[in-house]
């Protein structure tokens, strides 16, 4: 890498390929070829954000003590003391996103929208798109593993970022700070109206649209997203030209893909007996999930309501101590909304 001319963060598609074309002595990458890649092998693409808002989808581990003195059970179900514990996950990690977007970051783009730009030179990143995947602090564009922003700005005792301040003594529960053992970030979404951008949510690139919601006709913004504002780090730029690029692994996009694989391996050291109640576990979550219209149910919600059908079956003997430990059983067939921390938003 020390070839590179004028080593930068991060490169356009086009910067991108005119290097790799130089440096491997070839004529044959361009902006598309690189998005094609993307598609095939493991390599990040991100688009450059500044002064916009978000909400991050995320999910959180805590200590086992932690867990064992705040169990749902304990209290008769969802107490002040969970309502708490919410809010200030909520209110520090969309705290620290919006401060990483305030002063400007790079938003790694999903595996959908590559796939639209590969075809076309801009998608509405909006409609089409729901979420971005996890945002990159401009100075880790170098370093093969950048650290978990979230996860270190939230354990870090002094100073928080001012926003947190700001927070610190209104919303902020200490023992759920001390507590917090990782966050993992699902995805990113950009504050929108119904679908659509307003004027005051965005930057370029943007688009004017006049359409309809609920009979009034108006003129919105659309968040358009354009071939030539996909970027690639300095790092992912290396891993091309070091020929260290791995190839992705085959997607499970269905519910049903997801418990036709479950169902066709029998699990070691099981008996027939728990593994039919597995089954009848997650038949009933991906049921009740297939028909969440609204997008409300969330895992844990969804642990009680399979709980409380398999308690009137043949299955209730194979069910765990604790509500919560299904889970487990449950967990990789849950949608993304249904992982994430807090309450749901509402847009």
């Amino acid at each position: 890498m020390s070839d590179i001319k004028n080593p930068a963060p991060f490169y356009s598609l086009k910067e991108a390929s005119k290097e790799l074309n130089r440096l491997l002595k070839v004529d044959y990458y361009d902006s598309k070829k690189l998005l094609s890649m993307a598609l095939v092998y493991d390599l990040k693409l991100y688009i450059f954000a500044k002064g916009w808002e978000g909400v991050a989808y995320y999910s959180e581990d805590m200590t086992p003590e932690y867990d064992e003195r705040t169990d749902v059970d304990k209290f008769g179900g969802y107490t002040d003391i969970h309502l708490r514990h919410d809010e200030t996950i909520e209110t520090i990690v969309n705290a620290i996103l919006n401060s990483f977007l305030s002063k400007g970051c790079l938003l790694q783009i999903p595996l959908e929208a590559i796939k639209i730009l590969t075809l076309e030179k801009k998608c509405n990143f909006d409609s089409n798109i729901s979420n971005f995947l996890n945002l990159l602090d401009i100075a880790d564009s170098f370093t093969a593993n950048p650290p978990n922003y979230f996860l270190e700005l939230f354990k870090r005792e002094s100073p928080y970022p001012p926003i947190i301040n700001h927070l610190y003594h209104s919303k902020i529960d200490i023992d759920v700070v001390k507590s917090l053992v990782d966050i993992m970030i699902y995805g990113i979404q950009l504050k929108s109206i119904s679908q659509y951008m307003t004027l005051n949510d965005f930057v370029e690139p943007k688009e004017t649209a006049h359409i309809t919601i609920d009979g009034n006709s108006t003129d919105l913004l659309l968040q358009i997203i354009n071939r030539t504002d996909i970027l690639i780090t300095h790092y992912q730029l290396s891993r091309i030209i070091d020929g260290v690029l791995v190839i992705r692994e085959k997607e499970q996009s269905t519910f049903e893909d997801l418990i036709t694989q479950q169902t066709s391996k029998k699990p070691q050291g099981k008996s027939q007996a728990k593994i039919e109640a597995q089954v009848a576990a997650r038949a009933i979550a991906l049921h009740l999930w297939k028909n969440d219209k609204e997008r409300k149910i969330k895992i844990g919600s969804m642990c009680q309501q399979v709980w409380n059908t398999l308690c009137e079956t043949e299955h209730r003997e194979q069910l765990p101590d604790k509500v919560e430990s299904l889970k487990d059983w449950i967990r990789d067939i849950a949608p993304a909304y249904a992982k994430l921390g807090g309450r749901q938003k509402e847009y």
